[in-house]
């Protein structure tokens, strides 16, 4: 054999070696926090219930975070409650037929109570509407107050079974809220359902909408959830907890009046977003978040590298209601001379 010939042969086996190699090494699973919001709404809202329950158990084992820093089963809630208030009276009422059908074919299965009452909350919320209490009718009351007790007494009715679990309590809390029960009994429910287990982050994030001002609730309540939800942890996790719930109580309510209207202080805010951008580095949404509180406060030693790091591929959703006026304003002063 020519010497030509020995090296396309040596370089035939090593392309089919490393052919082989490729397909036996083992390749990483996909990190189900990234996209289990979309499939649970999916699951949600065609009805596809064994799907729902085959996500929440992969949700509930797999630990890991997305790039953002969500857990899974975290995100696997945010898909089941997405809003479907722009939805028919008839989408809404085939979703609590269609969750009790489940109910009944699995009595024991807490997902499956948890979920009807979901429905249920949906239903009630869908005949008050979303916009100010001055603008709903006496009857869109009555039909709003009358499936609230429903899922109050549905709650009550399968305790023993919902209870063995902890999901339940997102839909019970917004129950609480829509029949006007005060702050201080919600988070005592959300506490008596606590589990030691990482997913208790997902309560103290879903009880927080209990705390905004436009729920009446107060700055000192929130400032002590937030600080409970610190208690115990490694410093890392307490930082970035705080950050994660003071930046959700911003995007829901406070806005840029967050360091002005709460009890939030800039210097654990900047610790924790920092302690968030370490565990993800790649995370655009994080990285315009620090520089718009920095922006905020006006700390321009912050914010100058933060808008740095974000170079020309902001994301927009990080900096508010306005996004792409407020990160331009801030770019206008922190790079000002």
């Amino acid at each position: 054999m020519s010497v030509k010939h020995k090296l396309l042969a040596w370089a035939l086996a090593l392309l089919q070696g490393l052919a082989l190699a490729q397909v036996s090494a083992p390749t990483a699973s996909p990190v189900l926090a990234e996209n289990i919001e979309d499939q649970a709404a999916d699951a949600m809202f065609w009805g596809d219930w064994d799907e729902l329950e085959r996500l929440f158990a992969a949700a509930r084992s797999d630990m890991r975070r997305a790039r953002e820093g969500n857990l899974a089963v975290c995100s696997f809630g945010v898909g089941v409650n997405r809003d479907y208030s722009d939805e028919s009276l008839a989408y809404h009422d085939a979703r609590v037929a269609g969750t009790l059908d489940w109910v009944r074919r699995r009595p024991d299965l807490p997902l499956a109570h948890a979920v009807h009452l979901k429905a249920l909350v949906a239903l009630a919320w869908f005949h008050r509407g979303r916009g100010f209490a001055k603008t709903v009718s006496e009857q869109r009351f009555a039909d709003f107050r009358a499936s609230l007790n429903e899922a109050l007494a549905y709650a009550k009715a399968n305790a023993a079974v919902m209870t063995r679990d902890n999901y339940h309590v997102p839909a019970l809390l917004s129950v609480m809220l829509g029949l006007n029960v005060d702050a201080e009994r919600q988070l005592e429910v959300a506490r008596r359902n606590m589990r030691k287990d990482a997913s208790d982050e997902c309560l103290y994030r879903v009880a927080l909408a209990s705390l905004l001002p436009k729920w009446g609730g107060d700055p000192r309540q929130m400032e002590a959830w937030i600080r409970e939800s610190m208690r115990g942890q490694p410093e890392a996790v307490a930082l970035t907890r705080y950050a994660r719930l003071y930046s959700e109580a911003s995007a829901a309510d406070y806005a840029q009046g967050l360091f002005e209207n709460s009890l939030a202080r800039w210097p654990l805010m900047r610790d924790g977003l920092r302690a968030i951008l370490k565990e993800s580095p790649d995370s655009r949404y994080w990285k315009g978040r620090l520089a718009y509180f920095a922006c905020m406060v006006k700390d321009r030693e912050v914010a100058v590298p933060a808008l740095e790091a974000i170079e020309a591929n902001p994301e927009f959703d990080a900096w508010g209601d306005t996004g792409q006026r407020n990160y331009q304003a801030c770019k206008r002063w922190a790079l000002q001379s």
